[in-house]
């Protein structure tokens, strides 16, 4: 916060994508819910959800654009207005319910978000141009409460403005559209301080498997100078607790069947954890200097694996909820203080030209143990909650293990 208040490039950048970000997630959730009122199909509500998910699958492509763009500021304030305009046109026929139209929205809705993705990649370059490395962890740690502030107030603001205008969902849509055109406009303001550091890119023919391989070595090369003597072991245990954090909420969206917290309703329960969560994390990203974020990666990973495993223990032992949503109030909250470390780890040791496709790889990394987890503790919830804690219980030690590093060559030695 300090840092947008003191340096005006910031401070515009991250108004932009707070807009940006408001579009993209504004429509993520009315596009669900166009799918369930318009067609009452399961099958198009699911397609709905796959088209939210997908532009992850192009986001090292998108990095390696992103990172070979030359004129950065240019392309950074024209992604704008080109979602602007895509949105405008879903506003001409949204209202029309047939399979056609369903169509034509997914296609330009998986566009709108890899464009967004675009963009985040093309402000990179930009901040780590025009931001102390002093600042950095305080700048992606602000950013990145911005998106999840987004993600919430833009999903709400999505279906109050659904309720208040009876279903309307081209309304909405030019409203996105207007979000997306606000979020490229305030850029002008500062258009020529939008400078990076110029890179020369060689034309060379490179495999996907060589290319992949190349951001694979920069990743181990910054987290070795980052002080992690094992490599592997660490990316495996960020890996498990990414599946771990991701899976979370499906797991309370069952368990809390059978389970009475404080004498709310299923859905007040549910509201009640998402809040922790979701609280937790923003706590996380607005202290960048506290205690917690001098730690190291591999001692945040490992705190949130021991917490992690405890939930599971505690919930084994048949305790009260309550004492699980504690734990997991504190896990959420060192969760906030992991990616905005990754970050500022990126930045300070790659150079320009690799920044954004090797940031994507990791990101996809990331991302892709989401739904796996999701997905697997979903099924086993629904067939034994017993088996659902002990195996959660279980990974956690796993990745508690993983995240020792020195130790565990110590062991082996």
């Amino acid at each position: 916060m300090k840092l947008a208040l003191r340096n005006r490039l910031y401070a515009f950048l991250t108004l932009s994508r707070l807009l940006n970000s408001m579009g993209s997630s504004l429509y993520n959730m009315i596009f669900v819910i166009y799918a369930a009122n318009m067609f009452q199909s399961k099958l198009l509500i699911g397609i709905a959800n796959i088209t939210m998910v997908l532009p992850t699958v192009f986001t090292v492509w998108v990095g390696v654009r992103a990172d070979k763009t030359e004129q950065k500021s240019q392309w950074l304030i024209a992604t704008g207005f080109i979602q602007a305009l895509l949105f405008a046109a879903i506003a001409l026929f949204i209202n029309e319910a047939n399979l056609l139209v369903f169509s034509t929205v997914c296609l330009l809705n998986i566009m709108s978000d890899v464009l967004s993705d675009f963009a985040n990649g093309l402000r990179l370059p930009i901040i780590q141009k025009n931001i102390a490395q002093e600042d950095l962890i305080e700048a992606y740690s602000f950013t990145q409460f911005v998106a999840y502030i987004c993600n919430l107030a833009g999903q709400a603001l999505g279906v109050w403005l659904l309720t208040i205008s009876d279903n309307n969902f081209a309304m909405v849509a030019l409203l996105n559209a207007l979000s997306f055109l606000l979020s490229s406009l305030v850029l002008l303001f500062i258009k020529k301080d939008l400078t990076y550091e110029k890179v020369v890119h060689k034309e060379e023919k490179q495999t996907l498997r060589a290319r992949f391989g190349l951001m694979f070595d920069n990743i181990k090369l910054i987290f070795h100078q980052s002080g992690t003597t094992n490599f592997i072991q660490l990316l495996l245990a960020i890996l498990f607790l990414n599946a771990l954090g991701g899976s979370i909420t499906a797991i309370y969206n069952i368990f809390l069947i059978d389970q009475h917290l404080l004498g709310l309703t299923y859905s007040q329960s549910l509201l009640l954890v998402e809040v922790i969560l979701v609280g937790g994390i923003l706590l996380g990203s607005l202290t960048p200097h506290d205690y917690f974020s001098k730690k190291s990666l591999s001692s945040l990973v490992r705190m949130d694996a021991l917490i992690f495993s405890l939930v599971g223990l505690f919930n084994l032992l048949h305790l009260p909820p309550l004492f699980g949503l504690f734990l997991l109030s504190f896990a959420a909250y060192l969760t906030g203080k992991v990616n905005p470390k990754i970050n500022s780890m990126l930045l300070t040791n790659l150079p320009s030209h690799v920044l954004v496709q090797t940031s994507n790889f990791l990101f996809l990394l990331f991302t892709l143990s989401l739904p796996v987890g999701t997905a697997f503790f979903s099924l086993v919830a629904s067939w034994n909650m017993f088996a659902t804690w002990l195996i959660f219980f279980m990974i956690a030690l796993i990745t508690m293990f993983l995240s020792l590093g020195k130790r565990v060559l110590l062991f082996e030695k």
